[in-house]
This record gives structure tokens, C-alpha cells and sequence, in this order.
């Protein structure tokens, strides 16, 4: 064993160099601290809270015959992608504003930089620990807690498939800002950019969805319920036709792209 504590020696090569060690600090900094249950108590709060308040309000319209058992179930699958989608997207950004910008700042980038890890592994440990932590604890815990309640409220459990898919497009959302942020944070030095900007885009689809017309659709602004538009995650879990997969397939290429030039990018800095 190395008698580094943070490092150990790995036989990796090529662009791997480096990435299970770094991987595994990266995961220490959520499994290994109080960070994961502080954040997962949070997001049960605010995700599956606000949906059981909506579900033991509408309990009362259902008594007065204001609305069907099947119109507060779709509701509550609304809900849900709101809570799941748009403030995931906004915790996401949040969580990792700062995982590149104070590295770099504090030196640490520079110090693992000297290393033997690459540039690539860098990135790649960062987007997949970070990735697989936010994911965990907003899509798939609060998703399995989410699914309970509706079996509850309605006395069966909901069509698990459809259920799946839409949470899968929830989470392909939040990746979508997960590396647009890590990207911002090889290109700029300050946090100011690096949260307003995905914040900026995640908001513009309430005030500009009807105005850009097919650009729209190569946005990942319609798989979330976004003003009037219910949301392809929506569509899914009620197992409803998808009205179009255009954004589906967009939301994956800008994905790939943000990573390639955070990749690229991280690769030209001088340490």
C-alpha cells in the first residue's frame, strides 16, 4: 500500500490514468461524510413532502367530487416531475458549482495535476462520482418513495414501466446540467457564470418556449412540465405516446458535447 493516504498506486494508462483513485476521492466526498443523508433528508422533504401534501389535499376535492381518483394521479405525477425536474436541476447545479472553479483556485487540481492521473480521468471521476451520488438521491430514492405513496393513494401500485421511464427522463434532465456545469467550470474562474447560466437556461423555458418555435425541441425544456406543456417525463410515466423524442435525443448530444469540452478544455490548462 502507498503511503499516501489519499492515493494509491493503479497500473492505468492512456486516459484512464488515475481515474479509480481519483474516482473513489470523489465518492469519499459523499458516501464518507454526513453529506448524502444531509441531502438526502432535504430532498425527501421538499420532493416526496410536497407531493404527500398534495395528495392529502386533493383526498378532500376527491370527498367533494372536484376531481377524480385518475385526475389526482396524473396531478401527482405532475408534481412530482416539477419537484424531481426542475429543482433537482437547480440542487444539481448547486452541488457541483464549485467541483472544478475551487480546485483549481485552492491549487488541488494543480497538486492531483502532478500526479500520475490524467486530464480526462479528472473530469470523467468527477461527472460519474457526482453524477451516480445525485442520482441516487434525487431520481432513484425519491422515485421508489414517490411510487409508494401513489401505490398508497390508490390502493395498487402504478404501472411500473411507464413510472421508470419517466424518472429516466428526469435524470437525463439533470445530467444535462450536471455536465453543462462541470463544463462551465473549465471555462470560467468564478462561480457568478458557472450557476447563472445554467440556472438562466433552466428558466428561460417558462418565458421563451413559445416564442423560439423549433428550437425548442432541441432543448431538454420540454421533457419537464414547463408552463403549459406537461412534460415528456409526464407523458411517460401516464403511459401516454410521446408527442416527439427530438428533445430526448438533443438533451444526449448536448451531453456529449459538454463533456467533450470540459475534456478539451481542462486538457489546455496551465498549472
Amino acid at each position: 500500500m502507498s503511503t499516501n493516504s489519499t492515493f494509491e498506486l493503479v497500473n492505468e494508462h492512456g486516459w484512464r490514468r488515475g481515474f479509480a483513485n481519483l474516482f473513489m476521492r470523489e465518492s469519499a466526498m459523499w458516501w464518507r461524510s454526513r453529506r448524502w443523508w444531509i441531502n438526502l433528508l432535504i430532498w425527501l422533504v421538499l420532493i416526496n413532502g410536497t407531493l404527500l401534501a398534495m395528495l392529502s389535499s386533493a383526498s378532500e376535492a376527491e370527498h367533494m367530487n372536484l376531481m377524480t381518483p385518475e385526475q389526482i394521479l396524473a396531478e401527482a405525477r405532475t408534481v412530482l416531475g416539477v419537484m424531481a425536474g426542475m429543482f433537482g436541476a437547480i440542487g444539481v447545479v448547486i452541488a457541483t458549482q464549485g467541483a472544478i472553479i475551487d480546485e483549481k483556485k485552492s491549487g488541488i487540481a494543480a497538486w492531483i495535476m502532478s500526479k500520475p492521473a490524467s486530464r480526462p480521468a479528472f473530469i470523467l471521476s468527477k461527472l460519474i462520482a457526482n453524477g451516480l451520488a445525485l442520482l441516487v438521491i434525487i431520481v432513484v430514492v425519491q422515485g421508489v418513495v414517490a411510487y409508494l405513496q401513489l401505490a398508497n393513494y390508490s390502493g395498487s401500485p402504478p404501472a411500473l414501466g411507464p413510472f421508470v421511464a419517466g424518472m429516466a427522463l428526469i435524470a437525463l434532465h439533470m445530467l444535462f446540467y450536471l455536465t453543462l456545469t462541470l463544463m462551465l467550470g473549465t471555462l470560467f474562474s468564478d462561480r457568478g457564470p458557472v450557476i447563472g447560466i445554467p440556472i438562466g437556461i433552466l428558466f428561460s423555458a417558462m418565458f421563451l418556449m413559445g416564442y423560439v418555435g423549433q428550437f425548442a425541441y432541441l432543448m431538454p425544456w420540454m421533457i419537464i412540465p414547463a408552463g403549459s406543456f406537461q412534460g415528456l417525463a409526464i407523458d411517460a410515466m401516464l403511459g401516454q405516446p410521446l408527442a416527439t423524442t427530438t428533445p430526448i435525443w438533443a438533451t444526449i448530444v448536448w451531453i456529449i458535447v459538454f463533456v467533450t469540452i470540459a475534456i478539451w478544455r481542462f486538457t489546455r490548462e496551465e498549472f
